[in-house]
């Protein structure tokens, strides 16, 4: 008789297996289906050679010992996308198993016997280091048979977290993390608990164990989705009290249940700025222009006097399928719309592109005037003549020292700052004169027609503000997809637009990460294909502010722009590498996400590519700025280039980010291409051509292949060395909190 596999009829409550997203249909074995194994199933990954996700029962009080089996092929699936024995010979890798073959040993003896020999079918091993199977993680497995405060029947899920950084190896990719989701009842009601455990941190520790917090490692089933592209059943993300918080780690080293802790923010951020206050929520505050939003909740309407009734449906991931019947804005006032001289400044300029990408942009004289009245909307003070604009605010904040919460950009033009488009020509820059100048760089940014070098593709005649407040659609292979597109006011009127009883823009559903995001009335996550004449472009997921104003999304974008630059040189701790700012705006938690051009040379240059917001979780921490226990740091030796500061334990999984900023303290130019950073671990070479202005800062990313200057959380010595191996600065740090992801060490 074939085995039944995972029994989602195990507990008294229904558990199913995760869904696919689509990223993962593409590359998996049999179009997803699963695999069934005596009490387990799992789905494999063609590319990796490696199962996706397992999912295994377990019955602790029928559970027996059985002798180890022999590692084997299953059959049912093709050679070549099994990793088989070669992949483990003769190194430190394990071939640890996804299901423990000690937690499905249980029922009859028959039953038990079959579900061990199962165990050992190389499609239920992975690539685990020994020091991380044998120790951390076999802790957790232990945890899972023992805890008295779990019941006695658990569905496990079990699988690996594959990054675009993971290695190669031996035909497969090493993981840079494993997780584990637990799902079990107590007194009938359903419970879930979430794990993640990164590989790297364990190799330097083989007794990790002994000290081991299991709550330490505890995370949101929304994170584990958002890392997997694996989606679980609704109910499973509403009994997990977790919504939302990106590797969280504790210092103490007691053994105990792993409670859940209260929701934390996704990262700390360090209060490095004086008096910095978060002028995203000063923006939005200050929107006079804004709509007032409102969502369905039982069948009403919140509010129902709101300027906009947004009616999102579907709330799961819909790819191409259309699950929203009607509308999404269900409701606008549109003489407000009207009204508003902003909005009216805006939909005169949409006309003026080509909505497909591959087409030439060229202003005419009206159009350029029509781009100066929008402006003169977004500059112009609101109807209280003492308030200044949402762009005055951010030029006050670009030009602000930085001791009172600014950036510090001096106000004068910047010849070091030049960009160029075919619009305004070239050798132009950044000029911070005066609001007037000003108001001329800010053209240039969202409205100068450039060319963008991304990778092997270039775009011509790129604009900023296309992309963003209109949308664009660009061919990629047989398909065509949906660019930018993050302004509300488009989407709406697009909605109205059509022939033939059609919309022109097809709303399919929203969907996000997780359960509490369909209650914040300040953004939308969805799906959506645009019709442009014979043409239907798709767009799996996007999404914008909903009733912000455009000159405030004008405000944010412009001001993005100037900190990403300024985190070029000097990395603020509000970013999470170079294009994610953290924000929180009533009570949420976002990513702003802002990419700028990328030059032929592939760095980046000043215009604006795209912006949009993430929404990330509930803000249930306050203040935004919390800053981390002061780490000990020290400095040894300070030359004509100094080491300014560094970032040991970067956001998310892996340790690939993990950087050291330099800075060069002399009057003129210094080259220090072919200079190293070295720690203990090992050694970065500054490879690429680097000369250093005066007071320039330059951040290098010291794992960025693997290997290379490691900084460790334990503290290590970081050396700065010429091409003659002299060293030119040194610091030294104690120890970093595994909890402070994020954390900016500041040397100097």
């Amino acid at each position: 008789m074939p085995s039944q596999g995972f029994n989602t009829e195990f507990l008294s409550v229904p558990v199913s297996l995760p869904r696919l997203g689509e990223s993962l249909l593409e590359v998996a074995w049999e179009y997803g289906e699963p695999l069934h194994y005596e009490h387990f199933s799992l789905v494999m990954n063609r590319e990796t050679k490696m199962a996706f996700y397992t999912a295994h029962n377990i019955d602790r009080q029928t559970l027996m010992s059985l002798k180890r089996a022999r590692w084997k092929l299953d059959p049912r699936v093709d050679i070549d996308y099994q990793a088989g024995p070669e992949v483990y010979k003769n190194n430190v890798w394990d071939r640890g198993h996804m299901v423990r073959r000690a937690a499905i040993t249980w029922g009859s003896r028959p039953e038990a016997s079959q579900a061990n020999k199962d165990s050992f079918f190389y499609t239920n091993a992975n690539l685990q280091h020994a020091k991380f199977n044998q120790d951390e993680w076999l802790e957790l497995e232990n945890w899972l048979l023992e805890e008295e405060d779990l019941d006695d029947k658990l569905s496990v899920f079990t699988g690996p977290i594959n990054t675009i950084n993971d290695q190669p190896y031996r035909g497969t990719y090493i993981p840079s993390a494993f997780w584990k989701v637990i799902v079990f009842t107590k007194g009938g009601e359903l419970q879930c608990r979430a794990f993640l455990m990164k590989q790297s941190e364990f190799w330097d520790d083989h007794d990790g164990r002994n000290t081991l917090n299991l709550e330490s490692y505890q995370v949101s089933l929304t994170q584990i989705t958002e890392l997997t592209d694996l989606y679980f059943q609704q109910a499973l993300y509403d009994t997990n009290p977790m919504f939302y918080s990106p590797n969280n780690f504790t210092t103490s080293n007691d053994i105990d249940t792993p409670e859940m802790r209260p929701i934390e923010s996704p990262t700390d951020i360090v209060d490095n700025r004086g008096k910095y206050t978060d002028i995203v929520q000063e923006l939005w505050d200050a929107d006079d222009n804004r709509f007032d939003v409102t969502r369905l909740a039982d069948g009403r309407w919140m509010n129902e006097n709101a300027d906009i009734r947004l009616y999102e449906q579907g709330y799961r991931r819909p790819g191409k399928r259309d699950l929203a019947k009607f509308f999404l804005f269900d409701e606008v006032n549109t003489d407000k719309l009207m009204f508003l001289p902003s909005y009216q400044a805006f939909k005169r300029l949409i006309d003026n592109y080509n909505e497909l990408e591959r087409d030439e942009e060229k202003y005419s004289d009206v159009e350029l005037a029509e781009i100066e009245h929008f402006l003169d909307t977004c500059f112009a003070r609101y109807d209280d003549e003492d308030r200044i604009s949402l762009m005055e605010s951010v030029y006050q904040y670009i030009t602000d020292d930085q001791s009172e919460g600014g950036l510090g950009f001096a106000q004068a033009k910047l010849t070091e700052m030049p960009f160029t488009s075919t619009t305004f020509g070239e050798g132009q820059c950044i000029d911070l004169t005066s609001i007037e100048t000003f108001r001329e760089t800010v053209r240039n940014i969202w409205f100068g027609l450039y060319t963008n070098n991304f990778g092997n593709r270039q775009v011509k005649h790129a604009s900023g503000f296309e992309h963003v407040f209109l949308g664009e659609i660009k061919r990629e292979g047989s398909r065509y997809e949906i660019g930018g597109y993050h302004f509300w006011a488009k989407f709406f009127w697009d909605e109205q637009n059509g022939s033939g009883g059609k919309a022109d823009l097809e709303y399919l559903g929203s969907f996000y990460d997780g359960p509490e995001g369909n209650l914040n009335t300040d953004v939308a996550t969805l799906a959506m294909s645009w019709r442009v004449g014979e043409k239907i472009a798709w767009k799996e997921k996007g999404g914008f502010f909903v009733g912000m104003s455009p000159e405030c999304l004008l405000a944010l974008g412009t001001m993005l722009t100037f900190e990403s630059f300024r985190n070029d040189t000097q990395p603020l701790s509000f970013f999470d590498g170079e294009s994610k700012r953290r924000a929180a705006i009533n009570g949420w938690r976002y990513d702003l996400v802002l990419y700028r051009e990328t030059l032929k040379n592939q760095d980046r240059g000043f215009h604006l590519r795209s912006f949009y917001p993430v929404l990330k979780s509930r803000d249930n921490r306050d203040p935004l700025l919390a800053p981390h226990s002061n780490t000990d740091v020290l400095l040894y030796d300070e030359g004509d280039v100094v080491i300014a500061s560094a970032m040991p334990n970067p956001p998310g999984v892996g340790d690939q980010n993990e950087w050291v900023s330099i800075r060069n303290e002399t009057p003129g130019l210094i080259d220090v291409t072919g200079w190293q950073i070295r720690t203990k671990s090992g050694t970065t070479v500054l490879r690429e051509k680097t000369k250093l202005p005066p007071g320039r800062e330059h951040k290098i990313v010291v794992r960025a292949g693997g290997g290379g200057a490691a900084l460790s959380n334990k503290g290590t010595v970081i050396e700065l060395l010429d091409t003659e191996d002299t060293v030119i600065s040194k610091v030294e740090y104690k120890s970093v909190s595994r909890r402070a992801e994020g954390q900016v060490l500041n040397f100097s």
